[in-house]
Parts: structure tokens; sequence; C-alpha cells
């Protein structure tokens, strides 16, 4: 979608001074004009180039014959969209030599006398960069590469016509009567700060998007988007594109050890040399570059083997160390028989610790993957001390090094993740590494219709170019253009959840969810007050409401997840909240449609499945429910009862499914292959006094054996106050009321009861119906 400006800028100019006459005479009127009055000697032909006014212009884009479909596409761009901001017409001409008798053009690309005359020393543009330059009334834009031409006139229509590509289906483009930029803006070299830029996320998959965001890298499923041949141009720098972890290049068991291989070992590096050249060869015969990655297996640790472990002892004791190694050997070996040949591997998880006493090769590009960061603060603030500090030592023992950064929660896509302001903050102090020449930013990359997706990519794409950008400037200029007057509160509301982090001390983890700190009821709260005047603000314009809809999708998904407990939690407070469960879910469906959501996690979690969840719970908590039998005879004041809606549910590792047997008619399911603690109970929510805690569950016993446990429950902290249930205890199918370990009075520190499958072979489900405390 093209979003139009409303009020264009005339100038002052009297339209009667067009009306007459061809578009030179009009547009030398016109100059003349601007040029004559003080306020406007800026826009003079000595200080500025006027392109086009009252939709007349007199410029031409030119480029030579020789130039290929990149550079093609940029002119065909460059046509169109001064078209569609202007309502002028400018010509693309094609030649050996420019057109005869007109010296008004925009000239793209280096196939032509005016680049070659114009002392652009493409050299010092690199991969990506691109010059500007102005002679007379003729404006040259030249990259090094035909990306770079491309990505000068993005540069030209973007910052300098003022067109912005906030999302692959909504751009911003302004409407101008008179178009003059100044020729300083038109002068100069304009290289990125880092050489690889990209984001991985469903959001960003459209190839046109990203070029028109200067993204220049390709990485899994983007390479099966379809791709117009004229932006069909990306970085090669970074090997990570042709993706071989050590076990699928080292396909020998033999040689594997812990889980990943015998670093040290000779034959190790024998295979590995063997399978790259392969791997390499077979992408020179396809015409690609000859590069590949090789890269451990995605694991937390590595049971090294006894010869690695030495090694590692004898440098700092890192694991990282027989790694790099064995890396650079390989790499060394490899372009004894290709030259030219390039290897990618990585510090993660247990080689992200630097070695002492090593360096990696200048043949292999080192990827820098900081998982375990708290991403609420800088990748080099206070909470990232290490990290950060680790980061600066691999800049320094490796010559080319990627930032492989991570920018939402993998457990819940549309969960607020107020990583806003640390991201750009982390970008900038990486640009201080000369050595950190790539930045690969990973989203939700199986899933469209995620939390803040278009702004963070927006925001990283100008960061990239030109670190030293405001992230706070950029975040607000794309509030404002993406969600028009409810910018406002759209800021509010990140500021606020940025304040409930710092304030709960949340740690930002990637695999952080529902439960965590900032996502308690008092911010929550706040938060749909925010977005209630959002979509005040914008209520007029479907288009614009949907953008908020999109991005309150996360904050109803809360409310509606934990709409007893939060209910519960308002009245314990004294605070005015009424669920609303069937209003909110109706708005919800309408959120999912805005936001286009396909998958709610990583691991999977339907949309509709999501919504039937939510229509379960207004069902169920509709349902009076029948008392547990351990209650009987005791008055009201002496128990109380929690069923589905106050539960802390984790999906889909749970779903709330029609029950016969339990009290209200409804459970909740957990497939019994799964391990999580899907159903929790934060005891906050006790009434005053002291509680022995009860569950009621029951399982599908289906095939396990009966000397198997089938379920832990208990109360967390701290770990091991739980209890195991055989299987033989469940097989009866029915519902068991069991006593939890200990009483308890109202906890404050995310103490909670749990219940989650301990997944032998054969168990089918385990069901929770209710879990409920008696007074002591």
């Amino acid at each position: 979608m093209t979003v139009q400006d409303p009020a264009p800028d005339q100038h002052g100019i009297p339209r009667r001074m067009v009306l007459e006459g061809g578009a030179a005479t009009a547009l030398a009127v016109l100059a003349t004009s601007m040029a004559s009055s003080p306020a406007s000697a800026t826009f003079a032909s000595r200080h500025a180039i006027l392109l086009a006014g009252f939709g007349l212009t007199q410029y031409r884009i030119f480029l030579g014959r020789r130039e290929g479909l990149v550079v093609q596409h940029a002119a065909q761009e460059l046509a169109r969209h001064l078209r569609s901001v202007t309502g002028a017409r400018f010509d693309v001409v094609i030649g050996d030599r420019p057109p005869g008798g007109h010296g008004h053009l925009i000239v793209l690309g280096t196939e032509n006398t005016f680049a070659e005359r114009a002392g652009i020393d493409t050299d010092a543009l690199g991969d990506d960069g691109f010059a500007f330059r102005t002679t007379g009334n003729t404006v040259i834009v030249a990259g090094a590469s035909p990306r770079g031409t491309l990505y000068g006139t993005y540069w030209l229509l973007d910052r300098l016509v003022g067109i912005r590509w906030y999302a692959p289906d909504f751009a911003y483009v302004p409407r101008r009567l008179t178009l003059s930029i100044p020729r300083a803006d038109l002068s100069g070299d304009h290289v990125p700060r880092f050489r690889f830029r990209t984001v991985l996320a469903g959001d960003a998959e459209d190839a046109a998007y990203r070029q028109h965001n200067m993204l220049n890298g390709l990485r899994d499923q983007y390479w099966t988007v379809p791709r117009e041949p004229g932006i069909d141009t990306w970085s090669h720098y970074w090997p990570e594109e042709v993706k071989h972890s050590f076990q699928q290049v080292v396909t020998d068991p033999a040689l594997w050890a812990g889980g990943q291989l015998k670093a040290m070992d000779e034959a190790t590096r024998v295979a590995a040399t063997a399978g790259l050249v392969r791997i390499i060869n077979e992408r020179i015969a396809d015409g690609q570059d000859p590069s590949s990655s090789f890269y451990q297996e995605d694991r937390v640790t590595w049971e090294m083997d006894p010869a690695s472990r030495a090694f590692a002892d004898a440098h700092g004791g890192a694991p990282s160390a027989p790694v790099i190694d064995m890396v650079n050997d390989v790499a060394a070996r490899v372009r004894a028989q290709i030259p030219d040949a390039r290897l990618e591997t990585q510090a993660y998880w247990f080689t992200y610790d630097p070695p002492t006493g090593i360096r990696v090769s200048d043949d292999v590009v080192l990827t820098v993957a900081p998982i375990h960061a708290d991403f609420g603060d800088s990748l080099f603030g206070e909470k990232n001390a290490v990290v950060g500090a680790h980061i600066r030592t691999w800049a320094d023992l490796a010559e080319h090094v990627v930032l492989w950064d991570y920018l939402c929660t993998f457990t819940g896509y549309i969960l607020p993740f107020p990583n806003w302001w640390a991201m750009g903050e982390g970008i900038q102090e990486l640009a201080t590494l000369p050595n950190v020449q790539g930045y690969f930013g990973q989203s939700a990359w199986n899933a469209r219709g995620t939390e803040f997706t278009q702004l963070r990519v927006w925001v990283i794409s100008r960061l990239l170019w030109d670190p030293t950008a405001d992230p706070d400037a950029l975040i607000r200029e794309f509030l404002e253009g993406y969600y028009g007057r409810a910018d406002d509160a759209i800021y509010a509301y990140m500021q606020l959840m940025v304040s409930a982090v710092e304030r709960t001390g949340t740690n930002l983890g990637v695999y952080i969810g529902e439960n965590a700190g900032h996502l308690r009821f008092e911010t929550l709260h706040q938060a749909d007050a925010l977005f209630d005047r959002a979509e005040r603000a914008v209520r007029g314009n479907r288009v614009l409401l949907d953008h908020v809809r999109a991005v309150r999708l996360g904050i109803d998904y809360l409310l509606l997840l934990r709409s007893g407990f939060f209910q519960l939690v308002a009245e314990r407070d004294g605070i005015a909240w009424e669920a609303d469960v069937p209003r909110r879910l109706a708005r919800f469906r309408d959120e999912i449609r805005a936001a286009g959501l396909t998958q709610y996690a990583e691991t999977g979690g339907d949309p509709a499945a999501i919504v039937a969840h939510f229509e379960a719970m207004a069902a169920a908590e509709a349902r009076e429910a029948t008392p547990p039998a351990a209650v009987a005879g005791l008055p009201a004041t002496d128990w109380v009862d929690y069923q589905e809606p106050t539960f802390t549910l984790y999906l889909p590792s749970a779903s709330l499914v029609e029950d016969a047997q339990a009290s209200n008619g409804y459970a909740v399911r957990m497939p019994g292959n799964n391990t999580a603690w899907a159903v929790q109970l934060p005891l906050e929510i006790l009434p005053a006094g002291r509680w022995k805690i009860y569950i009621t569950l029951r399982a599908d016993v289906g095939t396990a054996s009966p000397g198997a446990l089938a379920v832990e429950t208990g109360i967390w902290p701290p770990f091991g106050n739980s209890l195991g249930v055989p299987v033989s205890d469940l097989a009866d199918g029915a519902y068991h009321e069991l006593a939890l370990p200990g009483t308890y009075e109202r906890a404050t520190d995310h103490t909670y009861a749990f219940a989650g499958p301990l997944a032998p072979a054969g168990l089918q489900n385990v069901f929770v119906d209710r879990i409920f405390a008696v007074r002591q």
C-alpha cells in the first residue's frame, strides 16, 4: 500500500505560471521566481537541482547501453517513483551517447562518459557504496557495482526525495508540486559501515522491500522467495549462505565426539578438507562464489574428546580453541586446492568464550552469536559486560566478523520484546570495531505477523548504513509514518514496556515466555489503555487502525490467556478492570487478520488453534464447577478453586479441551511426549492465610510402562519440591486429587504450582482439571 502526502508543499508559486508554454519555459520561470526571493534563494540553480515543478520536468534518466538488468531496473524505479511524487514524466534513455541537445540528465551507472569524467574512486566505494556528482544540470549516480548504483538510486528516492518503504505492503510517498534537491546533497560518496546487512524475518521476505532498505543478504527461505531479475543482486561476503555443519561435512561417525567432531584428529581434518573441496567445486561449477560454512552442531555444550580437551586447556580452557585450530587448518588445506576459497565458522554456545594464544585465519569469516545475552540491554551494556567483552576480543582475534543478533523471543513471536532502543545502541557500539563487517539479525524467521518486525527491520537497515543516526529519532520517524496520529500512544507503550523490564529486573532472553517479569498485570493494564488511546487516534483510517491492532495483538493475547488470573489480581489490588473476554476475543480475531499472523512460536502454534483455545476458555469460565472431594463439609471460606482461565498456560504445549470427566466440563491437555511445565499457577493469588495446595489430574497412559513416572507436579522453587506420579497410579483414566508438598502463604517471589508430563514412551496425554487450595 502507498500513502500519499495530503498536503504538498507549493513553495508559494502561482499555478498560472505553468499554464502556457513548454516544460523548459515553465521551469525556467519557476526557477527564476524562486531565486528572486531571499527566503527561497537556496532553490536557485547554483545551490540546488530543480528536478520538477507543477507536473513538468526537463530531466531525462540516461544510462549506457552496456548497463545490465540491475541498473536498468534502477532507472525504471527512479522514473516511476519520481512521477509518483511530482506527477512529471521522466523518460529513460539508453544509448552509447547521451541524448543530443538536452542538458538536464540524471545519469545512472558507470558505463557512460559522464561517470568516466567525474573522478569517482570506485575502489573506495566497496561492494555497495555509490557516488553522487553534479556538473551543470547533470546529476550522476554511480556505484562501484550495479548494486551500488541501485542503492544510490534508492538513497536519492528515500533520503533526498522523502519516500519511505516502511513495510512490504506500505510505503509513504510524498506529493510535491516542486522537487528541488540541494547540490550539496547530490555530491559526495556514500559507503555503508557494514559490508553485510540483513534481518531474517518472515515479515521481511519480500526481496524488493529489503533492497529498497539496502539490506543486501540472503539466507534460508529468502533463496526460495521470488525475486525480480533487476534486484537479484546480493552480498556473498558471509559464506553462511551455504550452510554445512560439522557432521554434514564429516559424515563418518567414527570421527564424531560429544555431538561434534574429534577436532584435533588428522583423519577429521582430511575428511573435512575433502568434503569442503567437493562442496565448493560444485558451487564453482554452478557459477557461484568459492565459499562454504563449516560450523558446529547446534548444541549448548560439547563433551570433548581427550585431545580436544587437552588443546582447550592449553588455550585458556576455551572449547573454541580446538574448533578454531581445526577450521584454520582445514581452510589452509582447502585453499591449497582452491586458492580463493573462504570458510565460515561460529563463536556460539560452547565456543562463545574466546581462546588464548590463537587467532582466526584471515580466510575464515567468524560469526559471533551471543544467544545467551540479555537483549533488554545493549550487547555492550552493563547487563552484558561479559558478552560485550567477548565480542571485542573476537573482533581482535579475527579479521572478518559477522555479528548474529537476536530480535525476538522464540517461545512467543507476538510477545512484547522491548529491545527497541537496546538493539540500536548495540549496533552503534559494534560499529566502533573495525573487523566487524557484517550484521545478521534473527527475528521470527518462520512466521509473519509478529511483534514490531517492520519497525526493527527499518530502524536496523538505516543504522547498519549509518550508525551515527539517532536510534530514538529513527523510532519516532517510523512510528509517525506507520501509525500516523497513534504514534505518541505507541511510543508511550514502548517506553512503558522498557520501564517494566528495568523495574522488574527481567532478563530479556530469547526463550522468555508469557510469565516473564515485565508482563505483569499492572503493566498490561496500562498498555491496554494506551492501545485504546491509539485506536481512537486513527479510528477513521482502516489501514492505520490495522497497524495499531497488529501490534496490540500481543497485549490482548496475554490478557486473554490469563484473564481469570488477572481478574483476581485486579480485584485484590482494587483496580477497576473487566476481562470482557467475548469483546476482547472478537478484537483478537481482527488483530490476527490485521497482522497476518501465520505462526505463534518457533516450534509452531496455529493462530486458528489459539482462537479456539480462547473460545473454549470463555466457555469454561461460564460453567459452574462441582466441588472437589477433598473439601467436602468445609465452609466456602476455607477453600478456593482455580480453573483453566486462572492458569498460566504455555501454548502450544498445552491446550484447553472439553472433558466430560472434568469438574466444569473442560480441562487442560498436555501431550505426553512434551516435558514442559505447561500448566502453572502463581501463588501470589492466594488469599490471606496458610494453605495446602492440591491438583486434580488424569492421564491417557497408552502403552507406557506401569513402573514409569508419568507426571511431575509440585511447587517451584526450589527444584525437587515435587511429586513424580507413576503411570500405574493413573492407569484407570480417572481424575485424582493430589496434595502437593508443603503449605504456603501468598507469595510475591514468583512461586508457582506446576504440572508437566515426564514423557515416558507410550504416554498419550496428561489432563489437568483444577488446582485448589485448602485453608490450614
